[in-house]
C-alpha cells in the first residue's frame, strides 16, 4: 500500500511569529522587589507576567480552580466543591461563569499570547487519578452505588470510571471551546498536558534511559481528544536536584518533550506549537540551575523545535539577590545565546517561516552561537549580541537541523506558500505549484 507522507504546520499566532524561540517568565518577581529591596533582571525575557488571580490583561494569562468558571473538586478536608466531581458539575453553568471570567481577566476580545489552565486536582483519565487523587475514584464509586444498589462491585466501578471519563472530557472539552470561541486568537492549553511519568531515576541513575513507559503512551494516545482540540501544548522539564549536571538529566527532559512533540503533531496535519515550562532553581529546592543544567532543559527543547520556554517561580525569599544574578550573567547570556542562534537558524535554513529542529532527535547537538564568530558583551546593562553566522555554523545548521514550517508555508526551506496566509508569514515565499 502507498503510504501518503503526512504534512505538519505550525500553529502559531503572528505575535509569536517574529522570533523563532519566545521566552517568558511567569513569576511573582515583585515578591523579591518588595520583601528583599531586589528588583529581578528579566530583560532575557519576551514576556513577564505575574501568575497572581488578581493580575488582568497579561500576555500569558493562567487561569487557576478559583477563577475560571466552576471547577469541581476536594477540598484538604474532603468538602465537595462545585459538586466535587466533574460528573456533578452543570457544564451550562460552568461555561457562564468562564465567560465573565475571561472578560475580567482578558477583556480584549482581539487579545494575542498565551492562555495556560492550571487545573491539577484531578486527571481526565480514571488510571492517573492515583495517590492523592484516589478520592475521586471513591467518590465516584460511591455516586454510582448510591444510585443502583443492585450492582456488584465491579459493575459499580466499570460504571463509576465510564461516567467520570466521560464527564472530565466534557468538562475539558467544552472549556478549551469556549476559550477559543471567546478569544481566538490566544493559544489555548492545560498545564503539565502532557507528562509521561518517566520519574523512574530516583537511586538508579546509571541505568536510567528517560525513556516514556509503553503504558503511559497508551494513556496520553486515549487524551487524543486534547490534544486535537488544544491549539498549544504546555509540558513541564523541572529537574530534581538528583538530577544536577548529569547526562540523565538531558534524557529526561529528551524524552519528555519528545512525546509532547508527538501529541502536538495528532489529528488533522497541524503541529500545536510546544511551550515547556521550566524553572530556575531545581524542584523542591533553592538551588539554581548549573550551566549543564540549562543546556539539558532550554537547550535541549530548543533543539527539539519547541516553541518557547516558559520559566516558572514562585516566592523566592533570601535566593533574590543569588536568582537576581543568576538571570543577570548565566541564565541571561544562555537564553540570548540560544534564542539567537534560533533565530539565526530559522532565518538561514526556513526564511523565517519556520523553525529548526533535530533531523535525529536523539543525537546531543545544540543550536548554540559559535564563540569563534559570535560575542555576547554587556552594554549600559543590558546583554548584546556582536557576530553574524560563518560557513562552518551555516554547514552545522544543514547536516543537524531541519525545518518545521510556519502553517501556510511548505518545502524543505519554507520557502513555498500553501495558503495565503498573509497574518502567518514573515518572510513572502514563492506560490506552489
Amino acid at each position: 500500500k502507498n503510504k501518503t507522507k503526512k504534512r505538519t504546520r505550525v500553529l502559531l499566532t503572528p505575535s509569536l511569529l517574529a522570533a523563532a524561540l519566545f521566552t517568558s517568565c511567569s513569576a511573582r518577581s515583585t515578591d523579591c522587589e518588595t520583601e528583599h529591596n531586589v528588583k529581578l533582571s528579566l530583560d532575557q525575557f519576551d514576556i513577564v507576567a505575574t501568575p497572581s488571580e488578581d493580575v488582568f490583561r497579561q500576555n500569558l494569562t493562567t487561569f487557576y480552580k478559583e477563577n475560571l468558571g466552576i471547577y469541581p473538586y476536594y477540598d484538604p478536608e474532603n468538602t465537595a466543591v462545585n459538586g466535587g466531581l466533574p460528573q456533578s458539575v452543570n457544564l451550562s453553568q460552568h461555561l457562564e461563569k468562564m465567560s465573565e471570567n475571561i472578560d475580567t481577566y482578558i477583556p480584549d476580545p482581539k487579545a494575542k499570547g498565551l492562555t495556560v489552565i492550571d487545573w491539577r486536582e484531578w486527571h481526565p483519565l480514571w488510571g492517573r487519578n492515583g495517590h492523592g487523587k484516589d478520592r475521586y475514584r471513591n467518590k465516584s464509586r460511591e455516586l454510582v452505588a448510591r444510585k443502583n444498589t443492585m450492582l456488584t462491585q465491579e459493575q459499580v466501578n466499570n460504571a463509576a470510571q465510564e461516567e467520570f471519563e466521560l464527564a472530565a472530557r466534557e468538562f475539558m472539552l467544552g472549556t478549551l471551546r469556549q476559550g477559543k470561541n471567546l478569544r481566538p486568537n490566544k493559544l489555548w492549553g492545560y498545564y503539565l498536558y502532557p507528562d509521561c511519568y518517566n520519574y523512574d531515576y530516583s537511586g538508579k541513575l546509571e541505568t536510567y534511559t528517560g525513556r516514556c513507559s509503553d503504558v503511559e503512551i497508551k494513556r496520553n494516545d486515549q487524551l487524543n481528544w486534547m490534544w486535537n482540540e488544544s491549539t498549544a501544548l504546555f509540558p513541564e522539564i523541572y529537574l530534581e536536584k538528583e538530577l544536577r549536571s548529569t547526562d540523565q538529566a538531558r534524557l529526561f527532559v529528551l524524552n519528555r518533550v519528545k512525546e509532547a512533540m508527538r501529541a502536538a503533531s495528532v489529528g488533522d496535519g497541524l503541529t500545536r506549537p510546544v511551550f515547556v515550562y521550566s524553572q530556575p532553581t531545581h524542584k523542591y529546592g533553592m538551588t539554581i540551575l548549573s550551566k549543564e543544567d540549562l543546556v539539558n532543559t532550554i537547550g535541549e527543547s530548543v533543539a527539539l523545535g519547541v516553541a518557547g520556554v516558559i520559566y516558572f517561580g514562585g516566592k523566592y525569599y533570601s535566593g533574590c539577590t543569588a536568582l537576581n544574578n543568576f538571570f543577570r550573567e548565566t541564565m541571561g547570556r544562555y537564553l540570548l545565546n540560544v534564542t539567537t542562534a534560533a533565530k539565526e537558524c530559522s532565518q538561514k535554513l526556513c526564511k523565517f517561516n519556520g523553525r529548526c529542529l533535530r533531523r535525529k532527535p536523539d543525537r546531543a547537538v545544540f543550536l548554540h552561537l559559535n564563540p569563534s564568530t559570535h560575542k555576547i558583551i554587556s552594554q549600559k546593562g543590558k546583554l548584546k549580541v556582536r557576530g553574524s553566522p560563518g560557513q562552518a555554523e551555516l554547514k552545522a545548521f544543514r547536516q543537524h537541523f531541519k525545518c518545521q514550517c510556519y502553517n501556510g508555508t511548505k518545502g524543505e526551506d519554507c520557502n513555498c506558500v500553501t495558503t495565503p496566509t498573509p497574518l502567518e508569514a514573515v518572510a513572502t515565499p514563492k506560490r506552489c505549484d
